[in-house]
C-alpha cells in the first residue's frame, strides 16, 4: 500500500507546507516519512533526495548534536547500505551513532538501532567479528 501511503502523506505536506513552511521540523518529517516509503520501494535516489532535504532543515532547526538528526544521517546509510555502498552507509552510520551515543546513551533502543545496522554492514564486508560485537552492542 506504498501508493496509497505515499497519497497521504503528500496530502500532509501540502498542508504542512501551507501552514508551517518548507523548513519546519514537522514538515521535514513528512519528508522523511516520504523518504521512508521510497526506500521501502526501492527508489533509493528519489529517498536519498528527501532525506538530505531533511537533514538540511534538521541541521538548520534543531542543529548537528539532535537525536532527530541522528535519524536522519541513520536514514542516509540505510539507502546507502541497500545500494552496497558499504563505506559511505558506514559513515552515515557512524555520524548517527556519536550523536545517539551523546544524546541519549549506550542503552537507548534507537541507539541499539544504529549498532545493529553497522553490524550488518560488517557481516556483509565479511567482518564477521567486528559484526558481532556490534550485534552484541545492541542487545
Amino acid at each position: 500500500k506504498y501508493e496509497e501511503a505515499m497519497q497521504q502523506y503528500q496530502k500532509a505536506l501540502e498542508i504542512k507546507l501551507k501552514a508551517l513552511g518548507p523548513e519546519h521540523s514537522s514538515t521535514s518529517n513528512t519528508y522523511h516519512s516520504i523518504g521512508n516509503v521510497l526506500c521501502n520501494q526501492g527508489k533509493y535516489e528519489e529517498a536519498m533526495h528527501q532525506y538530505q532535504k531533511v537533514l538540511e532543515i534538521k541541521l538548520k532547526a534543531l542543529g548537528p548534536e539532535h537525536p532527530s538528526t541522528a535519524a536522519t544521517y541513520h536514514s542516509i546509510g540505510r539507502v546507502l547500505y541497500k545500494q552496497g555502498k558499504y563505506e559511505e552507509a558506514m559513515q552515515q552510520y557512524q555520524k548517527a551513532l556519536e550523536i545517539k551515543l551523546k544524546t541519549l546513551g549506550p542503552e537507548h533502543s534507537s541507539t541499539a538501532t544504529t549498532y545493529h545496522s553497522i553490524g550488518n554492514v560488517l557481516h556483509d564486508q565479511g567482518k564477521y567479528e567486528e559484526a558481532k560485537r556490534q550485534y552484541l552492542k545492541a542487545l
